[in-house]
């Protein structure tokens, strides 16, 4: 089908045999680089006065059937036009509708406007032309005003229900309204709690029941986010994973439960709420599933399909059958008035038979002369508006038409670059705009060192179908420490709030002896030269050989790590402060292996600006807390000195001074005394 499909291109992007045969006439090249107007103004003088000369027999012919075709004109053909002018503007104003629901582009609405107006005059002429109907055309007109004023009403109904989510959405506004507070009341409940169980004396019991509650707190949080993922859209792999987070959290429930009577009155009390919360959030998720998986899923989808559309369908079998009616009674007419012009036409038939041989070797001439580059050319466009932005047009002659196929040529190669290059931006911003930004604005909002590093990597390595991923803090002494660990196939999670220590051995970016740079460590490259680094296979880079870095042994597991994206932290001043490094990006459908995508690298060294943001905003608001401790401090030290020299120069304490001063020269001169009787 292929080599069918190039062959035929091929065909048509070259001078047929015919072509080829007139360019060998005499004369026929001067012709061909002749100005076109000037050829048609040639061919078409020869035509008019052939014309002329036919005209003149079948003049007598015309008058006889002018009054069958008189009829045709004013009652026949409007209504047919009309008829089929409401069928496509009628088909159009669905469309639109449809359009509209699907995407909520507001050119629809624009569209569905324009088109019920033309309805609307198509309606108004056949009702002007139905005085000439029979009675069964005229009926039909009347059933569809009837049907219509019916369906006219609907698709304002459908526009406010596109653009109110919570009216065409029951699932999305079960979950938003009530399902979203009593989710929230969990989350703002469960962490008051451990926000409490952190203020009691630390014990491994106390850090038991805060691990469980900060398991708890996770694992509701992912669960309601899977389901808030499911009701927007509708992908079953985000159910699934409501479905494994709601065992999860069912399983740290469970353990809370258990160890309950370790909390004290108030935590008891906020446990008790925090159950009553979670036992009617979880009555949510059943009526959510039956309301999306229904055929109500989308108020306004099934107001179309139920109502909408076989009204549509209704006044399109009306139109048609009167567009019918009209085409045979037109058919009738001018079966007439040919039959009257077949008398004209055989006196007439010489010189018709003369004119048209004479008009089809013209016809046939300018045809393959212009008609066969014109054609050649717009197989080309045609190629183009398919996509194929390679094509390009055979420039066959000098005149006007070969001027249009070398500026064609030039538009092409614009478009393709100016395409390629709008497309590339577009990408780019759109990531930025609808992933990008929001994580960045997420870890601005973080106050917790570790879970904003744990977030920072998780975000990322989700964001790229990454199974693993570490993050990397550069050291005074010049070494990359891991400070967050995570590896989804062989369940590894360190650092951060997972409670486990990091046991992946520093990295050092210089050699201490000979002071040579560590340019055999991905993540040590990465921050000695601040660019990122996208390995499609380790194995086969022969930069990069270190062993052991990524790969773990666990019971006895290995990991192999293939596809490598390590992306530099970089400050403003441009200093790296680690690297962030993903590994083995996973195809989401079949979970292969596979290399990062450079356009996720091109959003990935966006998004480390926007965490290395982040982390500098947390590193600030933390230094400047020290900063008012410090300031605290200094203030009540000057306070005590002020203190003491109030008292030093109060008359009390001077007159304190006197009397010691006094009971010393005392005892100095019974001291003399007593060594003067010795």
């Amino acid at each position: 089908m292929t080599t069918d499909l190039s062959t035929a291109s091929t065909l048509l992007e070259k001078p047929s045999t015919i072509e080829r045969i007139l360019d060998k006439i005499p004369g026929a090249t001067l012709l061909k680089n002749l100005n076109i107007g000037l050829r048609l103004m040639m061919g078409f003088g020869l035509l008019v006065a052939i014309t002329l000369l036919a005209i003149g027999f079948s003049y007598f012919g015309s008058v006889l059937a002018k009054q069958n075709i008189d009829v045709s004109g004013e009652v026949r053909v409007p209504a047919t036009l009309a008829s089929s002018s409401a069928q496509a503007n009628l088909l159009l104003m669905l469309a639109d509708v449809r359009g509209y629901l699907a995407l909520g582009d507001s050119s629809y609405r624009d569209s569905y406007a324009e088109a019920r107006q033309n309805f609307e005059a198509d309606l108004a002429e056949l009702e002007a032309l139905s005085t000439n109907f029979n009675l069964d055309n005229k009926v039909r007109l009347v059933e569809l005003q009837v049907t219509f004023d019916k369906w006219s009403k609907l698709p304002d109904r459908l526009f406010a229900l596109r653009d109110d989510q919570l009216d065409r959405e029951p699932a999305y506004r079960l979950l938003a309204t009530e399902g979203t507070l009593k989710a929230g009341n969990v989350l703002i409940g469960i962490n008051q709690l451990i926000e409490d169980q952190s203020q009691r004396t630390p014990s491994r019991t106390n850090s038991e029941m805060l691990g469980d509650m900060a398991n708890f707190q996770g694992s509701f949080a992912a669960m309601y986010s899977a389901l808030r993922g499911y009701v927007t859209t509708r992908n079953r792999i985000f159910r699934q994973e409501y479905e494994v987070n709601l065992a999860a959290n069912d399983f740290a429930w469970q353990r809370l439960q258990v160890k309950k009577n370790q909390l004290n009155g108030h935590q008891l009390a906020q446990f008790e709420e925090i159950a009553a919360n979670r036992a009617a959030f979880l009555e949510f998720p059943s009526q959510i599933f039956e309301l999306l998986e229904g055929e109500q899923w989308r108020e306004d989808l099934y107001l179309f399909s139920t109502e909408a559309v076989p009204l549509a369908d209704d006044m399109q079998q009306k139109l048609n059958a009167l567009t019918q009616d009209q085409q045979t009674f037109l058919e009738d007419d001018l079966n007439q008035g040919i039959f009257d012009l077949d008398t004209a036409n055989q006196r007439s038939a010489m010189v018709g038979i003369a004119a048209l041989i004479i008009g089809a070797f013209l016809a046939f001439v300018f045809r393959e002369n212009i008609a066969g580059p014109i054609r050649r050319l717009t197989h080309v466009a045609d190629q183009i508006r398919h996509g194929d932005l390679e094509a390009q047009a055979h420039i066959e002659s000098k005149d006007e038409i070969g001027t249009l196929a070398k500026t064609f040529n030039n538009m092409t190669t614009k478009l393709r670059d100016t395409l390629f290059q709008v497309t590339r931006e577009k990408e780019r911003a759109d990531g930025l705009l609808d992933v990008v930004i929001p994580i960045g604005v997420q870890l601005s909002s973080e106050k917790n060192f570790n879970r904003l590093l744990e977030k920072m990597l998780l975000e990322a390595k989700a964001f790229c179908h990454a199974d693993s991923g570490t993050l990397y803090l550069r050291t005074a002494d010049e070494e990359l420490e891991a400070v967050i660990v995570n590896n989804t196939s062989i369940d590894i999670q360190m650092g951060g709030t997972s409670g486990n220590e990091v046991t992946l051995a520093n990295i050092p970016l210089k050699d201490n002896e000979t002071g040579a740079t560590n340019t055999g460590s991905i993540s040590a490259y990465t921050v000695l030269s601040g660019e990122a680094i996208n390995v499609p296979d380790r194995s086969q880079d022969k930069r990069f050989q270190e062993t052991g870095s990524h790969i773990f042994k666990l019971d006895e597991v290995r990991y192999r790590s293939v596809s490598y994206l390590s992306i530099p932290l970089k400050k403003n001043d441009g200093y790296v402060i680690g690297a962030m490094q993903l590994v083995n990006a996973q195809d989401p459908e079949t979970s292969k292996i596979i290399p990062f995508d450079t356009n996720i690298q091109q959003l990935m060294e966006s998004y480390s600006s926007l965490a290395v943001a982040a982390l500098e905003a947390y590193q600030r608001e933390q230094k400047l807390r020290q900063e008012i401790t410090q300031l605290k401090i200094q203030i009540d030290e000057s306070k005590r000195e002020q203190s003491v020299q109030e008292i030093v120069e109060g008359e009390g304490f001077a007159e304190l001074q006197a009397r010691a001063e006094s009971m010393r020269r005392r005892r100095r001169k019974r001291r003399r005394k007593d060594k003067d009787s010795e």
